[in-house]
């Protein structure tokens, strides 16, 4: 019968976690003080509820009236104040509430927690039972456990009359416990009082006791992060390693410098955030009202950090070429790899160049903070120290192509869009046209992309012909007839071609459309003059019908259709809760 009742109890009590607007338990707690009260802004606020919560007691110093608020207003501390008014003192403590609890739980140190009935009494099994069913949907509800050095004595304050509860600890508190001599065993409880009608110790003990023995049950549940709480919690790791940061929906925290080969900021960002055991971890972008954030923050002795950004050089090892010796003509875009469909490239704009820089090799950039924060271009910035978001996560999506584009995802995420021109040009003169529309004579990374490319050309008619994308013939390879039967030679039949502007990475030996003989196999690189590269839509009446390849290398010269292609920049957007 009694466990029949604590099911039914447990089903009338669960409550669906709602989006909360403050945290009951400190409204109710100013209110019952005489405080001044504040209620955050919204959900989203880097600012919780606050309240200025007033005792008419005495303290000595600091110290001491801050011990008095710990244990008196268990919310997130801001300051103390010690006044005397016509010989009375008063102590004020200002504590904010970071997180939110349900109606009827109380937020204490970062927990909530609740007593579902303190007339009813449980075995161990039972109050597990009872908290795990007793929390709001979508939080898991266990026994409470003793977080803080204070919380014995808050609890007692806020759950007054009760006799002996059940809790969980950690191992740094078993040099306390004390022995019943008559009911002990392996179930951790807290004896406020310590008489028992199975046992009696001093007040206030801490025991280990058979579980099946019955005591009041108080629950506690981990409440969802809130801004506010990031916010607090960047706060505190400002005050004990390095300054952070604050910045739209979180705030950055910095890493101490360590060497990291990858290039994803998201995947160094995972370890050093895992302390905070949040699941709300976002990529960092350097934009320009981050840097300008950064501008007002004195971050000490640190004077370069990392960005995230690096740029990539094209398949045949080079940048783009220089213009008047400069760096300023040729510079590619810097990009953050996000975490967010595997590889999320964001663009990052407004990186300052010296003219008179050399900028072979320079292919990161890091954030120099000697002045005013700004991004600078370097070799290699991964033995910096890294910045990472903690706070509400941003998904990143593609902006709509340009008109005529169509969208394609490659298999490693990135979108890229493609627009299919008709016109016969010349190689030279179809690039040309490309950089016109702010786009790039097209690379293919997959078969997938070839087919889908293919299957535009048909759609408007085009088959049994070549079309121009954006590959050439390594400048290594100008005197190798064909090819060089070395796999690992930079020649050979699957590198002797290179994607122009970095379009692709990929380059298959089946992607070569053979003819029927030996000596027509692909690239065959005629006369010393087909440094260009074509798609070929259907089966031409040079290649073989069952030549499964999509690719051949023709004379620069001669006149085709062509693709343009263009990487889809990548846009930011609040996950919502």
């Amino acid at each position: 019968m009694r466990l029949l009742l604590l099911l039914l109890y447990s089903t009338t009590i669960n409550t669906i976690f709602g989006q909360l607007e403050e945290d009951w338990g400190l409204r109710k707690a100013c209110e019952k003080t005489g405080g001044k009260y504040t209620k955050r802004a919204s959900r989203q606020s880097s600012t919780g509820d606050t309240c200025e919560m007033p005792f008419k007691v005495a303290t000595r110093d600091e110290q001491d009236s801050r011990d008095f608020c710990e244990l008196y207003a268990p919310w997130r501390l801001l300051k103390t104040e010690r006044k005397k008014d016509a010989g009375r003192h008063t102590t004020i403590c200002h504590v904010e509430a970071t997180l939110m609890c349900e109606e009827n739980w109380w937020q204490m140190f970062g927990h909530c927690f609740r007593m579902p009935d303190k007339h009813m009494v449980f075995t161990r099994g039972e109050a597990e039972n009872l908290c795990k069913t007793s929390a709001p949907t979508g939080t898991e509800g266990t026994i409470a456990f003793m977080h803080h050095k204070y919380i014995v004595g808050v609890w007692r304050r806020y759950f007054r009359g009760t006799p002996q509860i059940w809790v969980s600890a950690t191992e740094s508190w078993n040099e306390y416990i004390q022995k019943t001599k008559t009911v002990d065993g392996d179930a951790l409880a807290l004896a406020f009082t310590g008489k028992h009608y199975d046992f009696s110790v001093t007040a206030n003990s801490l025991i280990r006791i058979d579980a099946s023995i019955r005591l009041n049950t108080l629950c506690q549940y981990k409440p969802p992060i809130t801004p506010a709480e990031i916010n607090y919690l960047g706060r505190r790791y400002s005050q004990i390693y390095y300054p952070s940061i604050p910045v739209d929906n979180g705030i950055m925290v910095r890493s101490a410098s360590s060497y990291t080969r990858t290039a994803k900021n998201w995947d160094v960002c995972k370890k050093v955030l895992a302390p905070f055991m949040i699941e709300k971890i976002g990529d960092f972008v350097p934009e320009d009202y981050v840097l300008e954030r950064m501008s007002r923050v004195n971050l000490g002795l640190t004077y370069l950090t990392r960005s995230g950004a690096i740029r990539e050089l094209d398949g045949n090892g080079e940048h783009q070429q220089k213009n008047d010796a400069t760096c300023h003509a040729y510079l590619p875009e810097y990009k953050i790899k996000v975490q967010e469909d595997r590889r999320a490239d964001f663009p990052i704009k407004n990186i300052t160049i010296d003219q008179n820089q050399d900028c072979d090799n320079m292919l990161s950039a890091a954030i120099n903070h000697k002045d005013k924060a700004k991004l600078q271009i370097m070799s290699d910035s991964r033995s910096l120290p890294i910045w990472c978001k903690l706070g509400r996560p941003e998904r990143f999506q593609h902006k709509p192509p340009p008109p005529g584009f169509i969208p394609f995802l490659r298999s490693d995420g990135k979108y890229m869009a493609h627009k299919l021109h008709k016109e016969l040009k010349k190689y030279d003169e179809a690039k040309t046209i490309c950089e016109a529309e702010g786009a790039r004579l097209t690379g293919i990374d997959a078969r997938k992309e070839a087919e889908h490319l293919i299957k535009i050309a048909q759609n408007e008619g085009i088959n049994h012909k070549q079309m121009w994308v954006g590959g050439r013939r390594k400048k290594e390879c100008m005197d190798q007839e064909r090819w060089n039967d070395n796999k690992d030679h930079i020649c050979y039949r699957s590198r002797v071609i290179y994607w122009e502007h970095a379009m692709a990475r990929e380059f298959e030996e089946s992607w070569w459309k053979d003819g029927p003989t030996e000596g027509t196999k692909n690239p065959d690189y005629a006369s010393g003059g087909q440094d260009c590269l074509t798609l070929v839509v259907g089966t031409p009446g040079w290649a073989d019908p069952k030549s499964g390849g999509f690719l051949d290398d023709i004379s620069c010269r001669d006149v085709h259709a062509f693709f343009c292609s263009i990487p889809l920049e990548m846009t930011k957007v609040l996950v919502e809760d």
